[in-house]
């Protein structure tokens, strides 16, 4: 996992901050400095059993999610072990809570709270006041919550899960549900806000991106990412996937990434197995769309992100490349091999596609154990 922190017209990198493990990177590209962040280890209550105590220590520390508040005032990270650790704006930790479990994602508050979900569906908020630090349940799914977001003005908590729904709740009052953004085929992987025209972006594992009127829960458009897949990549997965008795009839969208531009909308997809980078255009306006180009990666695990201050595109695949949207393309700004101290650390930043296939949901075959049940009893008689 990688974020930008800062850049500046100087260079193509000042601060970039990546995770390896347990361990958080702090890199200045200017003096190739490398900062380093430990995990602390969980807290542990007198209360519970030795074995309980054991079982913390011994448990991964690897770091599943990290991010900023949007005042870039607090930091946060989750871990396996389920701990979820707040720093301040100097990087020293003035929270350090176990979850009851383990995080799918979580985000922060416009004001700074944290709004966590597991792995059973629930939301809870824990308050950066609370000195107790007692969470709070917002509200539930029924299936593992992909993705989470707080809207601008504070009022609106949206939730996607496995099972293809997108929710929108009050917030903080997430029993008050607004409205059900339905459509998807398959379960949502990740959700976006473009700001400027108050519209939500959902992708899936039906290999579509959709564009929502979120509080009347109404389709706007859709962009079929699909289409753009050569029959063979999509062949070669389906076979994959039908071994494990999952039927498919789409690439799945892995990741979005946009930038809003002073005149368009930028957006990036990556699909399953597939080692490029399909990019859009979207105007605001109108929300209408259009394909620009495809950027070879080749390599099916890369990360890739925008930095908003410049409109940049990051890819960090075999080398780092940097992409400028100019008079209606991408250019290559600069394509660089890892050298130096950030090298060392391909691995904590080159990510490698999780198994998209647990999020699938299998064939189950229970007329054909009926039928096997139906001719014993024939033969007995």
């Amino acid at each position: 996992m990688i974020l930008l922190q800062e850049t500046s017209e100087d260079s193509v990198f000042l601060k970039t901050i990546f995770s390896c493990s347990d361990r958080v990177f702090i890199h200045d590209s200017k003096a190739d400095s490398l900062g380093e962040i430990q995990v602390p280890d969980p807290p542990i209550s007198e209360n519970i059993s030795k074995e309980q105590k054991q079982a913390l220590k011994n448990a991964k520390k690897d770091i599943i999610w990290m991010g900023f508040s949007a005042d870039k005032q607090y930091f946060a990270l989750s871990t396996e072990n389920k701990q979820m650790i707040v720093f301040n704006d100097k990087f020293e930790p003035v929270k350090n809570i176990i979850l009851s479990r383990t995080s799918s994602k979580i985000c922060f508050s416009p004001k700074n709270d944290l709004l966590v979900a597991d792995r059973t569906g629930d939301v809870y908020l824990y308050k950066l006041s609370d000195e107790k630090d007692e969470p709070q349940l917002l509200l539930g799914h029924l299936s593992v919550i992909s993705d989470m977001l707080i809207t601008d003005c504070g009022r609106y908590v949206i939730t996607c899960d496995r099972d293809e729904k997108v929710r929108v709740s009050c917030f903080p009052n997430g029993y008050n549900i607004i409205s059900y953004c339905l459509g998807h085929t398959e379960f949502v992987t990740t959700l976006k806000m473009i700001k400027s025209a108050n519209v939500l972006l959902s992708a899936s594992g039906d290999g579509t991106v959709r564009m929502w009127n979120y509080l009347e829960g109404k389709q706007i458009n859709i962009i079929n990412a699909g289409k753009l897949v050569d029959d063979q990549s999509l062949a070669s997965f389906a076979k994959k996937m039908d071994s494990e008795k999952v039927d498919i009839s789409a690439l799945p969208i892995t990741d979005m990434q946009i930038c809003e531009t002073q005149f368009d909308v930028l957006l990036a997809l990556s699909l399953a197995t597939v080692g490029k980078l399909f990019l859009f255009k979207i105007c605001p306006n109108n929300l209408e769309y259009s394909y620009v180009q495809s950027i070879e990666v080749f390599s099916p695990d890369f990360t890739y992100f925008y930095d908003t201050n410049n409109s940049n595109l990051y890819v960090f695949s075999d080398k780092m490349f940097v992409y400028k949207f100019i008079d209606g393309k991408y250019v290559v700004l600069s394509s660089n091999s890892y050298e130096g101290t950030l090298g060392k650390f391909k691995e904590g930043f080159v990510k490698e596609n999780s198994d998209i296939s647990v999020w699938y949901k299998r064939r189950f075959d229970n007329v054909q154990e009926y039928l096997e049940r139906k001719k014993m009893r024939l033969q007995v008689k």
